[in-house]
């Protein structure tokens, strides 16, 4: 055990030993026994005191002991080495020993000062490392060097770096603040936040890409990296680095953006989508759009048709593109899809290219949405066959064409069989209430006829045509057996194939009874027609379906409407009230209808909102002024006739 040394001579070195943020042990010349340590020491090593007090300097230095003891002898002035020390958990770490002579008690012993330059070596050594990488890689690239002195101020560039900004090996000596002046000011930003970053120790190197002031006054592009070297206590005190020339590589990069900034400028105005696909089916870039349904999102790139589409139109997709790679030859394909509930047509052109991504060799696909087009082209086929068809038809019922085999066989090219039951329903639609932007009530235009005759005609079992200002439609029927709930049926279905094209307007339809031969067409039209003007004459709001068979009295007008004793009788019967009611602004007509309705003049009142003594006065006025007594039966019967054949008048006033 070693002698501790006194109190007394602890005075001299209590702030030395005690309070340095040095580590310090006090051993013994001759023997190399640890006389004492510090905190600094105790913290570092790891042992105690009373743990290094039985150590010897040897059991800490991991050299030659006979070395050490040789060492020891020769410390006649103060000494620095280099030297590995173990810590009690056996971790070695090199460190710089400052060492020099003391006398205690009468006898010499060393003081050591140790300093832990573990990382400090390991630094030198990577920067050593690097250098030599570095000077190879310079030797390639003909790249400039540099090394900054930050303490001083004082920098050194090499023949190349100088050269690179148009100076002589004599020029530029200055430090960091000649290199910043030749930043291009747009650059200085991210030129700082790179150094900055460096010098906190975030980044153990940085690079950055920028602008240098050439000596022309011009600027080249450089790429600089540099490392900063930080001391023992984490202060940045060197850099070191490189700059190469890449004003050439920028200028090139710069063509080459601009021509594909070109080429994605043109791809987005083509009014297609278009996409450069791999023979996988992955999506590498997507350019362009075609409405809204086919508007291309960035999130289709790198994903694949599989991802994208139904199993089996991917696989139909995937088949034409691997088509396209095998042969090298353009394909043109269309498609039918659904977006949503909306079935489009997609046209598809493909192309083999060149390029390859990934190893993967590529097409390009410019897809169209025909769906227009084609639509157009369904519309002028439509119009022409509507046409044809409508004229055949209307001829026939105008009796301009005569019923022989030659018609026959012309019928049946357009579907109708006069052999087989059919019936007709006649479509009206009625101006509603709802007025345009002019404030005008809204009338069925010919483009709106053409858009409603054509949804009709794609449900295949109905023969549609135009009737001029009315639709006309023809169901053929293989039998007659519950004809009035089949053609109601039909009917309803007529009406809700309207109804999709949402317009304004009331929908009539009259429907007529099965017929069968030769003149079934005729007739069913006839009934049709009769059975939508008896509707017309009836008071609607939202229009409605009629058919023949239900339009009681109306089926005998509708016999005798148009002939010369019609309005006669109208005239006779009900025709000084009209004048009474046009002379006098008042609405006669429509009460003496309301009282030959009813059963009783009480529940004509209330109908009509007024006391019953008002409605028995005006009873007597009628009376009066008619010349009729309105107890009559048979006066009452040829009443309401005439006021019916009188709305017949005013709701087709020019009848065939």
């Amino acid at each position: 055990m070693p002698k501790r040394i006194e109190h007394y001579s602890m005075d001299k070195y209590q702030e030395i030993y005690f309070f340095s943020p040095t580590a310090m042990i006090i051993i013994d010349i001759d023997t190399g026994d640890i006389a004492e340590v510090n905190q600094t020491a105790i913290d570092y090593y790891g042992y105690s005191t009373n743990e290094f007090l039985r150590l010897k300097i040897f059991n800490l230095d991991i050299g030659e002991p006979s070395l050490i003891s040789e060492w020891m002898k020769d410390i006649s002035r103060p000494k620095n080495l280099i030297s590995k020390h173990r810590l009690k958990s056996s971790e070695i770490r090199d460190v710089e020993i400052s060492s020099r002579i003391i006398n205690l008690e009468g006898k010499k012993h060393i003081i050591l000062s140790i300093v832990d330059v573990t990382e400090r070596l390991q630094v030198e050594k990577e920067l050593r490392e690097n250098r030599d990488r570095l000077e190879l890689v310079l030797s390639s690239t003909k790249s400039g060097i540099w090394d900054y002195d930050m303490i001083n101020d004082s920098a050194y560039m090499d023949k190349q770096w100088k050269g690179i900004l148009g100076y002589e090996e004599h020029e530029l000596t200055g430090g960091a603040k000649e290199w910043q002046s030749r930043w291009h000011p747009e650059d200085n930003e991210k030129i700082t936040l790179a150094v900055q970053q460096s010098r906190d120790g975030k980044t153990d190197h940085y690079e950055v890409e920028h602008r240098m002031r050439h000596k022309d006054g011009s600027y080249r592009w450089v790429n600089a990296t540099g490392k900063i070297i930080h001391n023992e206590k984490g202060q940045p005190v060197r850099a070191v680095g490189a700059m190469t020339d890449i004003t050439k590589m920028k200028e090139t990069e710069s063509r080459i953006l601009e021509s594909e900034n070109k080429l994605r400028d043109f791809a987005q105005a083509v009014p297609d989508a278009s996409a450069i696909v791999d023979e996988d089916g992955r999506y590498i870039e997507v350019f362009g759009n075609s409405g809204e349904q086919m508007e291309p999102s960035i999130k289709m790139q790198g994903m694949t048709f599989h991802q994208l589409f139904p199993q089996e139109l991917a696989d139909l997709m995937l088949e034409d593109v691997r088509n396209v790679v095998a042969t090298g030859e353009n394909k043109t394909m269309i498609r039918e899809m659904y977006f949503g509930s909306e079935k489009r047509y997609i046209e598809g052109r493909l192309g083999p290219m060149q390029y390859r991504m990934n190893g993967k060799r590529t097409v390009v696909v410019v897809i169209s949405d025909i769906t227009g087009r084609l639509e157009v082209d369904q519309m002028l086929k439509f119009t022409y066959e509507l046409q044809r068809k409508s004229d055949f038809i209307n001829d026939i019922l105008s009796c301009m064409i005569i019923d022989n085999e030659k018609t026959l066989i012309m019928a049946k090219e357009i579907g109708i069989n006069f052999d087989n039951p059919l019936y007709c329903c006649l479509i009206h639609l009625q101006e509603s209430n709802v007025k345009n932007q002019n404030g005008q009530i809204s009338k069925l235009s010919k483009s709106q006829m053409n858009q409603i005759l054509y949804l009709i005609s794609t449900h295949t079992k109905y023969i549609v045509w135009d009737n001029r200002d009315k639709i006309g439609v023809l169901c053929q029927d293989g039998n007659s057996q519950d004809s009035w709930e089949k053609s109601m049926k039909a009917a309803s279905e007529l009406k809700e194939i309207i109804s999709r094209a949402k317009l304004n307007f009331n929908i009539i339809i009259g429907i007529s009874d099965i017929h069968c031969g030769a003149n079934s067409l005729k007739n069913s039209y006839q009934e049709a027609s009769n059975t939508l003007i008896s509707a017309q004459c009836q008071v609607q709001d939202q229009g409605g379906i009629y058919h023949h068979k239900d339009v009681g009295l109306f089926q005998i007008l509708s016999l005798i409407y148009g002939k010369d004793y019609s309005l006669e009788f109208v005239k006779k019967m009900v025709g000084p009230l009209i004048q009474h009611d046009f002379e006098k602004g008042s609405d006669l007509l429509i009460t003496l209808e309301e009282i030959l309705q009813n059963n009783n003049l009480k529940d004509a009142a209330n109908k009509l909102f007024i006391h019953y003594k008002t409605l028995l006065f005006r009873k007597q006025r009628l009376e009066k002024i008619l010349g009729v007594s309105l107890d009559n039966v048979d006066i009452r019967l040829a009443l309401a006739t005439a006021i019916k054949l009188h709305k017949l008048m005013l709701s087709n006033p020019t009848p065939r």
